[in-house]
């Protein structure tokens, strides 16, 4: 991503779209049993964590969209575990692949807790209001 928008994104915004690129490549090198099957299902699956990422980001209550996100996470997580299984990917890609989903996890469970931070100020607002 260009150095300037990638200083205005989040960065679990930011690792998605690098995520998203690396798998892109690799996908489209898939043997061709799988590459309509497993790899088009983990593009469309990126694509759509991508498409989240940026809504929640616009979002004022992203609870229910990055429980979606940390939920298609955790699919790709599977696929790409069946991908290393069935030899589409070499120990080294998943490797790396596993190390980013990770992060990219830990980023979105963050983002979670900064938003439930966020739900419990304004309850306490409001009952400090009516009070």
């Amino acid at each position: 991503m260009g150095t300037r928008s990638a200083e205005s994104e989040p960065r679990v915004v930011v690792c998605l779209y690098d995520l998203t690129r690396w798998y892109l490549e690799r996908t489209n090198r898939y043997p061709k049993n799988w590459r309509r099957t497993l790899g088009d299902k983990i593009d469309e699956l990126l694509l759509e964590m991508l498409a989240v990422a940026h809504q929640a980001r616009m979002r004022r209550d992203k609870r229910d969209l990055l429980r979606d996100l940390s939920e298609k996470l955790e699919i790709l997580r599977v696929l790409t575990r069946l991908s290393q299984d069935v030899k589409c990917l070499e120990v080294r890609q998943y490797e790396y692949v596993s190390r980013e989903i990770d992060e990219i996890g830990r980023q979105i469970g963050g983002w979670m807790k900064q938003q439930r931070g966020k739900g419990v100020r304004r309850r306490e607002d409001v009952e400090a209001a009516v009070s």
